[in-house]
């Protein structure tokens, strides 16, 4: 078998290369159908071309899509190494503050890349609640965190009615908890003082079988298992019985939950099936990509008794076969892997 995906992973590689812009962006597309199969419009934005990036780090094959995708980052990024979650050509960039989904998935990549981008990580870890977990967007606070957090603050509060509408006409709050995000910036930033909060916190989702109702912005529970997993492996034993007993009973419905069901296995060192390779590489198209699924959507409202409500029926969704390809050669290679 190891033939087979050695071809799929060189076919999906070609795949990306082609389909890449020339800025080295990887497209995205948006619909309020959430399989994605009608009304589906391109919304050029960050967050996939840094969850790309982060995938391809370990796909020899795509190193040239992953030069240019690391390229498009840095030409995005905003002073004090941040990151929004549209770029500067869509006509809403302006509107909205940096947030650390974004950053840290954009950071990460360029780290792993061997990309230099400015130190950030003060200013990050000044952006927390009382409990020590990442506030979702990084705006003006009581607390200014040094010259960087201020200068960042006062570029905001120069346009208060910009920042007002943004938190007014979206499902986003200035102090939005998401349990996603704060995996995110565990993976990234690694420890530090404080990180014991971001574990807890995540193993209490998953002891409470939460993870559909523990973000604003996701509710795939394999999202949440790929992301909590590379956050938390090597951090928690507990957290790894959780997710592979839970993937154990799970039966992904798209090529995209396939691929994150596979890295997340990987990630606690536990092989895949065969057959459930074999069900991945099935799905590759003729194109060399695989399927377009959504992966996060535009939110949805926080009760007050905790959790989420359920998404509005017009609530747009996000994905592209760009990003499906993504984690899947990244489940592919790091299958690959493990099995040398």
């Amino acid at each position: 078998m190891s033939g087979d995906i050695r071809d799929a992973i060189g076919r999906g590689a070609e795949f990306l290369s082609g389909a890449q812009l020339a800025s080295g962006e990887f497209q995205v597309f948006t619909s309020t159908d959430p399989e994605m199969k009608e009304g589906c419009a391109p919304d050029p934005s960050i967050f996939p071309t840094a969850l790309i990036a982060q995938s391809l780090a370990v796909v020899d094959e795509a190193a040239a899509a992953l030069s240019g995708a690391l390229d498009f980052l840095l030409a995005e990024m905003d002073g004090d190494g941040l990151w929004r979650h549209w770029p500067r050509a869509h006509p809403y960039h302006r509107q909205l503050p940096p947030d650390l989904d974004d950053t840290s998935c954009a950071a990460s990549a360029l780290q792993a890349g061997g990309r230099v981008f400015p130190d950030h990580r003060a200013l990050l870890l000044a952006n927390r609640d009382a409990r020590g977990l990442f506030f979702t967007w990084l705006t003006p606070r009581a607390r200014w965190a040094g010259a960087a957090h201020a200068r960042v603050a006062l570029h905001q509060l120069r346009h208060p009615l910009t920042l007002f509408l943004f938190f007014q006409r979206t499902s986003a709050a200035p102090r939005d908890v998401d349990s996603v995000v704060n995996a995110n910036c565990l993976f990234h930033l690694g420890d530090h003082q404080g990180s014991e909060a971001i574990v807890e916190h995540l193993l209490a989702v998953l002891r409470a079988g939460a993870e559909r109702d523990c973000d604003k912005w996701y509710d795939n529970p394999f999202a949440i298992w790929y992301f909590f997993s590379r956050a938390l492996a090597g951090r928690s034993e507990e957290a790894g019985r959780i997710v592979v007993e839970r993937l154990a009973n799970a039966a992904p419905a798209t090529a995209l939950e396939a691929a994150f069901a596979a890295c997340a296995l990987l990630r606690w060192r536990v092989r895949p099936s065969e057959d459930a390779i074999r069900s991945l590489l099935a799905a590759q198209l003729a194109s060399g990509g695989w399927p377009r699924a959504a992966l996060y959507h535009g939110g949805r409202p926080r009760l007050a008794r905790g959790g989420f409500g359920a998404p509005h029926p017009d609530t747009p969704r996000w994905g592209s076969e760009e990003l499906t390809t993504g984690f899947a050669l990244e489940a592919l290679a790091r299958w690959l892997d493990a099995d040398s």
